[in-house]
């Protein structure tokens, strides 16, 4: 059950997404948002900020 709420956790404080943190543990949106939601970043900003750094810096 650990890897359970690591996974989804941790996809959801790198990507904001729950639908792709639903992906990875076979799960809908819906029930990864009530369970997880409170990871979710609250600057989105900061997120799309930090995701374009790392995209520019492998190119």
């Amino acid at each position: 059950m650990a890897l359970l709420d690591v996974l989804p956790t941790h996809i959801l404080k790198q990507t904001g997404s729950y639908e792709q943190a639903s992906y990875a543990i076979q799960d809908t949106p819906d029930v990864v948002q009530q369970r997880y939601g409170r990871f979710l970043p609250q600057d989105k900003a900061a997120l799309a900020a930090k995701i374009l750094n790392q995209v520019w810096q492998a190119a």
